[in-house]
Order: C-alpha cells, then sequence, then structure tokens
C-alpha cells in the first residue's frame, strides 16, 4: 500500500476538459445553498495580485466572485500594469461592489504587493491568488467548513498545476501536510519533495504574526512564507477537495540556473534560525547543497546543449 506521503498524481489532458473551468464562464455566481439567508460569522478577503496578466485576469478574478460561498472582499492589486489590465480591473469593481482596486505608481513586485494588499484587507480570514490563476467554485466554501469556526486554523486544498506550453496536468495530493506537527511541516518544506499548500485561508492576525511576505525577495516568496507559517504552532486543516489552479511562472522559467539557486539559499538564510530550532542545521546544510547540485547541473546541461546548438 501507499504511503501518505506518496500521494501526487500525475496525468496530461487539456485545459478545456476541466469542469471546474468551464463552470467559471456562467453569466452570474452560484451560490450555495447553505449560504443563502446566513450571515457569516467570519468575513473573508481575497487578494488577487497582478502584472501584466491580460485576459487570464477576468478569469482568476471571475473565479473568486463566483465562488459558492460569497467572499466579503476581493482585492485587486495592480503593480503598474501596461496592457489595458487597469480599465479591466476598473469596469469590474463597478459592477461588483466587493471589488476593490489598489493601483500601484511603480512596480513593487510580487511579494511587497501582495503583502501590503493582505495587511489592508477587512476579512478576518484572508486568502491570495495569482492574477493568471483562478479558484475552484467551491474552494473557499470547502476551506471554511474545514475551519469550524476556529481562529487558530490554516486550511488549505489540493492544488492543480497546467503547464500552458504542454497542457499537461499534475495534481498535487497534500492532505498527509494538515498531519504533522510544527517541525515535521518544516522538514515536508526543507526537503521538497512533495507539493505544499497553496493559496491557503489563513487568519490575518496570523499573517501579520509571522511578519508577512518580504519585500526583498521576487522569487521563491511562497517558499519563504510557508516555511514560516508552518514553523507556528497552528492547526493545518485539509479541505478534502482541489481549491486552486496553479500556472507554472513564466519570470521563474527564464531566470538562469545560478539565479535560482541564489534566490532559495537567501530563502534559506533568512529561515535559517526556524531550521535550527526545528531539524537541526544538518538538514539546512543538505538542502542547500541539493539545490546547489541540482542548479548546477541544469546549468550545465543547458550550457552543453546551446553549444551543440541543439537549442
Amino acid at each position: 500500500m501507499a504511503s501518505p506521503l506518496d500521494e501526487h498524481e500525475a496525468a496530461r489532458h487539456p485545459r478545456n476538459d476541466d469542469p471546474h473551468r468551464q463552470a467559471l464562464k456562467g453569466s452570474r455566481p452560484r451560490v450555495s445553498a447553505i449560504w443563502l439567508g446566513r450571515t457569516p460569522t467570519m468575513k473573508i478577503s481575497c487578494v488577487i495580485v497582478s502584472y501584466n496578466n491580460g485576459s487570464l485576469l477576468e478569469e482568476a478574478i471571475m473565479s473568486v466572485v463566483r465562488q459558492t460561498r460569497p467572499v466579503d472582499e476581493i482585492i485587486v492589486a495592480d503593480d503598474a500594469s501596461t496592457d489595458g489590465s487597469r480599465a479591466l480591473i476598473d469596469a469590474l469593481s463597478q459592477k461588483y461592489s466587493n471589488i476593490k482596486p489598489i493601483f500601484r505608481a511603480s512596480n513593487l513586485g510580487v511579494s511587497a504587493n501582495r503583502d501590503l494588499a493582505m495587511r489592508e484587507a477587512c476579512g478576518d480570514l484572508i486568502t491570495y491568488l495569482d492574477g493568471d490563476d483562478y479558484f475552484h467554485p467551491t474552494k473557499i466554501e470547502a476551506e471554511e467548513r474545514a475551519l469550524s469556526q476556529r481562529r487558530d486554523v490554516i486550511a488549505y486544498s489540493d492544488v492543480r498545476w497546467i503547464d500552458r506550453r504542454s497542457n499537461s496536468v499534475q495534481i498535487g495530493r497534500n492532505a498527509y501536510f494538515s498531519r504533522l506537527e510544527a517541525s515535521d511541516r518544516v522538514r515536508w518544506l526543507l526537503k521538497r519533495t512533495r507539493q505544499s499548500p497553496a493559496a491557503m485561508l489563513l487568519p490575518k492576525n496570523v499573517h501579520l504574526k509571522v511578519g508577512g511576505y518580504n519585500h526583498s525577495l521576487r522569487t521563491y516568496e511562497d517558499w519563504d512564507y510557508i516555511l514560516r507559517l508552518a514553523a507556528e504552532p497552528l492547526v493545518w486543516v485539509h479541505s478534502g477537495t482541489e481549491g486552486v489552479v496553479v500556472h507554472p511562472a513564466g519570470g521563474l522559467s527564464r531566470q538562469s540556473h545560478f539565479r535560482h539557486a541564489r534566490d532559495e539559499l537567501r530563502v534559506l538564510r533568512f529561515n535559517h534560525e526556524i531550521a535550527r530550532q526545528h531539524v537541526g542545521l544538518p538538514l539546512l546544510l543538505a538542502t542547500a547543497g541539493r539545490l546547489v547540485a541540482h542548479h548546477t547541473k541544469r546549468g550545465m546541461i543547458k550550457w552543453y546543449r546551446r553549444t551543440k546548438g541543439w537549442t
């Protein structure tokens, strides 16, 4: 029998076959029957960050608008886009009263843009989304139900990764993460051999307690953030379903392997005290050695292919 740690699926099929994505094309939100006539006890905010996400941005925003558990506040923080995204955000904010636009005067980077928007959120609970990804319609409802009205819990769902270039799909089954204590969560995240939670629903005060996102990081900011969250003595609960569809970042794929290694090592340096307390420095050093070896190997392969004219 396979271990719960090996719960990881991979499949290939067109993105258009995703029934959740097809549901986004409806003309109006489909509110779950359990929410009709009910006033939630905790308000939920969702922060969407965008920079030149073009036509994908509307799909991201509407996936939050059409949640079966209505989101009380949708903050769309545009990071000085130049592709017309601002006009779309403004138009949608006129149509939906729960959409709050934030237009940055200059590009801050995704980490600072998201963190500042999360600090402005009015909700007791907050979640977040990139402007080229989208939520499944029941994501918020399932995660809030998992929270059971507790304020010391982080809820999350499985993640579907779609590569637009190959149209391949990978589903990260990560329910086992919720069974781990803080030290085992940190170990899981340092080893990075399995899917980590993403786009969690968490109390705003927890976000503030861990210091929010590190504004100095332009890449691997999510890894840094979740490491600090995982080290907190909190309960993590899994919603029992898929919640978010994520597309691999184009900017990361264009970055050199040297810069990948440099940025990942920065995350390890920022979190060395967490690693020392929870898992010990040997694992931290092993992680650093592994990622340097990985990127060195990939960089050499890329260099060799280039010298042979294969790319």
